[in-house]
Formats: C-alpha cells, sequence, structure tokens
C-alpha cells in the first residue's frame, strides 16, 4: 500500500422482556449440575462454567443449574428454561453454557455483561423465561482476538485482566482464541539450541508492546532484552491462559513456525540454511526469513514445536501469516516454501489446522494451491472492508475461511463499524451454494471498547437470517442500561443509522478522534491511515 499499514506500529431471542423482582422468598440451594440428558456421553463436566458464574454472578449464580447437551455432529447449541428463581442452562460446551447464560441475561433480564462493564441490575431472584430459549449454530470457528490487539491494548496485563477477558468470550459464543503470551520462552529455547548465548536470545525478543509485530515477521529485539523473570512471568501468564480456555472448551490458537531467525544464522548454523533477507518495515529491520524448503528449517521448526508443546500442551490451531506486509519470498517459490512450513507443522501435529489472516493479497493463490486446503483455516479480516463483494470462494479456492472484521485499527476506542455489512453479507455468504464460509472472527486491533459492535456481531454465527437492525439496536439501549427508556433507544436508532453503518470508502474502522490528532485547523483525521471522509 502507498499509505502507512493500519497495522502500523506507533509507538505505542426475541424482544426484551424485563423480569419483575420477586421478594421476601428464600433463595433455592444449588442442585448438584447434571446432564440434561443422559443418551449421550457427555466429554465435559459444568466445574469451569460453574467458576465463571461465581465470578460473574456472584448473587445469583446458585440460582443456575446447568445441565449438558450430547454433541450432533460439529454444531453447537444451548437452551434455557426453569422457574423462577431456578433457570435450568443446557449446553453442549461449558463455553456454550455461559453463552446461554447470557442470552438469557440480555433477553430476559434486560442485562448485559461485556470486556468493558457491565450492566447487572438484577432483581433478587430471578426472572423465568416465557418460553424455552434455543439457540444453535453449525458453524465450527467462532474466532476472537487479532495479534496486534496484545500490543495496543493488552502487553502488560495480567491473570485477573485475562480471567475476566476468557469469561467474556465465552458469553460471546467464542470457541478459538488466539494466545500470544509465552511465545517468547519458546523462542528463548529454540535459538540456545541453534547457536546463539541466552543473552542473544533474550535480546532479539521485543517487549510484549511489540512482539505482536516480531511474530508477524516484522521487527525483533524493540525493547529487549527480556529479563529471566519476565520471560518466566509471561510463560506462567500463557499457561494459565491456555489451561482456562481448555477447561472451557475454547480451542487455544498458537503461533507457528515459519521462519524467521535472527542475523547470523547461516554462520552458526552451516548445513543447507539459507536465509532471505526481508528488509525494512516502517524503519524497523525485518528479521530474516529461513528458506523452508531446507533441513535446518525443518529441524528448528521440530525444536519450535516440541518446546511449545512442552510448555503448553498439545494444541490444533496454529496462526502463520506467510510474506506478511510487504515480506519478499526473493528465489524461494511461494508453493515449495508453503509445502515447507506445512510439511513442518504437520510432522509436529498431524491434525493441526493452519490459521492465516486474510488480508491485503494474503494468502497468496499460490500458497493455497500448494497445501491441503481442508487443513486451512483463512480468518477474513478485510469480509467489510470494500465496498465491491469479494467471492471467498473464487479468491481462495474454496479454502474454509472464517467471516470476519476489524472493527478499529491502532488501538483506537471510537465507537463503530460497518454492521449494515455484516447483516448483508454474513447470511447471503453462508448460506450461498458451494459456500467455504465455516465461522466467524471478531478481531479488533484493541478490545476494552465498542460493546455494542462485539455483540451484534458475536450473535450472527447463532442466528438463521438478518436481522431487524433497528430493532436489535434498540433491544441493545434495553440491556445495556437496564430499562426502557425512549430517549436511550431513539439515540442508539441514530447510531444505527450513521456510526453503525458508516461508508467511508474502502474502510472497515470508523473515524478517529480529532483530539488525537497534532494540533491543525484543518484537521480532519488523527492517524494518517484513518478514514479520509465517512
Amino acid at each position: 500500500m502507498s499509505e502507512p499499514s493500519r497495522r502500523t506500529v506507533l509507538g505505542t431471542a426475541g424482544a426484551l422482556g424485563l423480569g419483575a423482582a420477586v421478594g421476601g422468598v428464600p433463595l433455592p440451594a444449588h442442585a448438584a449440575d447434571g446432564p440434561a440428558d443422559s443418551a449421550a456421553g457427555p466429554a465435559f463436566d459444568t466445574d469451569s462454567a460453574r467458576s465463571a458464574l461465581n465470578r460473574l454472578l456472584p448473587h445469583h449464580a446458585e440460582q443456575f443449574r446447568l445441565g449438558l447437551l450430547p454433541a450432533r455432529g460439529r454444531e453447537d447449541r444451548f437452551e434455557v428454561t426453569g422457574t423462577t428463581g431456578r433457570i435450568e442452562v443446557s449446553g453442549t460446551t461449558p463455553a456454550v453454557l455461559l453463552t446461554g447464560v447470557h442470552w438469557y441475561l440480555k433477553y430476559v433480564c434486560g442485562a448485559h455483561i461485556t470486556w468493558n462493564g457491565s450492566q447487572l441490575d438484577l432483581p433478587r431472584r430471578l426472572p423465568a423465561p416465557a418460553r424455552t430459549l434455543t439457540r444453535s449454530t453449525s458453524l465450527p470457528h467462532r474466532f476472537a482476538l487479532n495479534d496486534t490487539n496484545d500490543g495496543y491494548t493488552a502487553p502488560y496485563a495480567d491473570w485477573a485482566y485475562w480471567e475476566r477477558m476468557i469469561d467474556v468470550l465465552a458469553l460471546h459464543g467464542c470457541n478459538e482464541v488466539l494466545v500470544i503470551a509465552g511465545a517468547e520462552a519458546v523462542y528463548r529455547k529454540v535459538l540456545t539450541e541453534f547457536g546463539y548465548s541466552d543473552a542473544e536470545a533474550r535480546a532479539w525478543l521485543p517487549a510484549p508492546s511489540h512482539q505482536p509485530w516480531w511474530l508477524l515477521q516484522n521487527l525483533s529485539g524493540y525493547g529487549g532484552p527480556l529479563s529471566d523473570r519476565f520471560i518466566a512471568d509471561r510463560t506462567a501468564l500463557g499457561r494459565r491462559i491456555v489451561r482456562r480456555l481448555r477447561d472451557l472448551g475454547i480451542a487455544p490458537v498458537l503461533p507457528g513456525y515459519y521462519g524467521h531467525v535472527p542475523d547470523g544464522f547461516v554462520e552458526r548454523n552451516g548445513g543447507d540454511a539459507r536465509v532471505i533477507p526481508q528488509g525494512v518495515w516502517h524503519g524497523f529491520k525485518r528479521p530474516d526469513w529461513l528458506d523452508p524448503r531446507t533441513s535446518a528449517f525443518a529441524k528448528v521448526a521440530a525444536s519450535f514445536y516440541r518446546h511449545q508443546e512442552a510448555l503448553f500442551g498439545p494444541a490444533d490451531l496454529f496462526k502463520m501469516d506467510l510474506l506478511h506486509e510487504g515480506g519478499t519470498a526473493g528465489d524461494v517459490p511461494v508453493p515449495a516454501a508453503a509445502r515447507g512450513v506445512e510439511a513442518a507443522l504437520r510432522t509436529a501435529r498431524p491434525n493441526a489446522t493452519w490459521v492465516i489472516l486474510g488480508w491485503e493479497a494474503n494468502p497468496l493463490p499460490a500458497l493455497l494451491d500448494a497445501v491441503d486446503k481442508k487443513r486451512m483455516l483463512i480468518v477474513d479480516g478485510v469480509s467489510d472492508r470494500y465496498a465491491k463483494e469479494p467471492d471467498r470462494e473464487k479468491d481462495w479456492g474454496g479454502t474454509p475461511y472464517a467471516f470476519g472484521t476489524i472493527p478499529n485499527f491502532g488501538g483506537r476506542t471510537t465507537i463503530g463499524a460497518r454492521t449494515h455489512l455484516w447483516n448483508e453479507r454474513f447470511f447471503a455468504w453462508r448460506d450461498k451454494a458451494g459456500s467455504a464460509l465455516t465461522g466467524t472472527a471478531f478481531m479488533p486491533e484493541a478490545t476494552d471498547r465498542d460493546p455494542a459492535a462485539f455483540e451484534l456481531f458475536s450473535e450472527l454465527a447463532w442466528t438463521k437470517g438478518p436481522v431487524d437492525r433497528a430493532a436489535w439496536f434498540s433491544s441493545y439501549a434495553g440491556f445495556r442500561y437496564g430499562g426502557r427508556d425512549a430517549d436511550a433507544r431513539s439515540a442508539w436508532r441514530t447510531l444505527n443509522a450513521t456510526a453503525y453503518q458508516h461508508t467511508a470508502v474502502e474502510r472497515s474502522d470508523p473515524h478517529d478522534s480529532l483530539f488525537a490528532a497534532r494540533p491543525d485547523l484543518a484537521a480532519a483525521r488523527a492517524a494518517e491511515y484513518a478514514p479520509r471522509a465517512l
């Protein structure tokens, strides 16, 4: 692109029904959770979901009875029924149980939980649903988070932050979450096996604020060297994150190995090792790229996956964005490089899925044509970006993909999204003949903002067809603020018609704040790459 990249480092169901409170009646003791249907043998218990409810709803958790629903193929589903003070929620995984609880809170109790605050003005005894709430999705992939979120929003987040984040993602139906915390420990171990001293390895590792771009092969070392204690703390955090995700039935998506190495790799290792210099990315020297066709690459990749599994356990989803944002293949044929990366992954994890971002020209057709498409997943970052509607089956040769959005760039906190395109395109793409759409991907470059966009997008996978957006935003005003306020509903109808259906040319992100711009009487935006007009 001629303009700076949006990933540039900058230094930086139904209608709402409100339940009435009923006082003076003792709360029921929590009965032991158990299967809703004993015909099938569930593969999980409800303990992790129960623990989440105790954290999120400490005064009401005991009023929920959690049960298990048998799996039907790859379908996830939940059911909510019950009586006053005894709400029965059944689901196919612990995370789906929490999704059902949140659906009940929104559409029966008029309450809401999200990453930047909750509205939990609940009666002492929870109201019974007027009828059974049932939702299902046949989409196996409901992916969340962006590499760069860890740089812009949460580079130094602690376990308390991540614990709540995971709870919130489960409440919103996510079942795949990108995790990069602790990747520095893997690379440290690998590099010391291939001729680098511990000090050299630690100097190559950047601080967490810049690790997303390091894992994207854009830079290295910025903010380093990292201390022993810091790496140990990050590793412990990553281990806790993946353990909690697995407890809830959510799959961690871990970084895969696709070739970046520090300077001097060939001199230290010899043999058939060869590297392709990657030049400069926005002022940063990019790490060299180790040729994936070589046995040297295979050895480094084997070491990487071995140490990663020892630290974080086995995984089945690995994110690798080969030749990202200006990366050059040099004299290495892209198909051969892709086959080398895939072979190393399959050797370590035979049933793994390679996750790759749909962004700019990536993934290249030559890459997709060289690999097993059935075991690829493209998380499309630009499903809503371009005015001309793409044909993803044609673009990507039938490779499975997730309908996705990057609703903000660069850590910005303004509100707004192209929800009209979500509503039009998602269902049309999902339901057309020969569709390769197998999921959704919510990939903001900053979380902890714009809960309305997150809420609507997260409901797509659980919804049969296009929603009445005006009615949806009216109901959002109800459960976000906890009541039927005509002015709030009117305000959100206006936002629906403006900020949430913005038509900025070739952009998926909303305006940025003029208060963040350098002083200029003619300033129309703060960031060079922000929308020029709405």
